[in-house]
């Protein structure tokens, strides 16, 4: 009898193209963290089986036939609170980062993508669902000497306000951090929304405030 690992996490795939299952399933099994309970071609084809093996992220296509992604997505995350959910995408135009961050995704990854990067996008949505092995701590690596945080703000949010206050490019920071550009400006959203500003220098200075305060 084949004996199941129980310090595994388990992560669900949501795509219609064959070799992008494959690959994301192998990513998942080599990693020695996580262990794939389901590979689906379509959010109907999901719709029982996610639930069931009640998974701790998603992986999902951004482009799915039938059911789209982000009804899809709202709906799973009605099922099951605090599931994570990253959205695998060909597509980096902010208006469609920022449709994914309002449906609800935890994650915006970029096709292509590196082994490190999906790893870091499915440790930071199982660390943002805050239970189990969730712990931030393992997503990426900090900026060096750490420093203060805004505790609106989530531990990538506030390493992305790090590198903006420094100046950094949009590509710094993603290589800094190992993530996408597309995945900076997705945090970037969210952070705009959190201070209610529209560029990155109100954000900087109004980060700077709650630290200061």
């Amino acid at each position: 009898m084949k004996h199941v690992r129980e310090d595994l996490t388990n992560v669900a795939i949501v795509a219609d193209n064959d070799d992008a299952c494959w690959f994301l399933h192998r990513i998942l099994q080599r990693s020695r963290e996580f262990r794939c309970v389901g590979c689906y071609a379509s959010a109907e084809e999901a719709t029982l089986e996610v639930p069931r093996t009640r998974p701790r992220a998603v992986l999902m296509s951004i482009q799915l036939p039938g059911m789209s992604s982000m009804e899809y997505m709202r709906m799973l995350k009605g099922l099951l609170p605090g599931l994570g959910v990253v959205l695998v995408s060909r597509i980096a135009n902010l208006e469609t980062i920022s449709t994914a961050r309002k449906a609800g995704a935890d994650y915006y990854l970029t096709i292509p993508f590196t082994i490190v990067q999906c790893l870091t996008a499915v440790r930071f949505t199982v660390g943002q669902s805050g239970a189990g092995k969730g712990d931030t701590s393992a997503v990426g690596q900090p900026f060096a000497g750490g420093g203060p945080e805004d505790s609106r703000l989530t531990k990538r949010e506030n390493e992305v306000m790090r590198g903006f206050e420094k100046g950094m490019l949009y590509k710094e920071v993603a290589d800094e951090l190992g993530i996408s550009r597309s995945t900076v400006h997705f945090h970037q959203h969210a952070i705009f929304q959190k201070f209610h500003v529209s560029n990155r220098t109100e954000a900087v200075n109004g980060w700077r405030e709650v630290l200061e305060s």
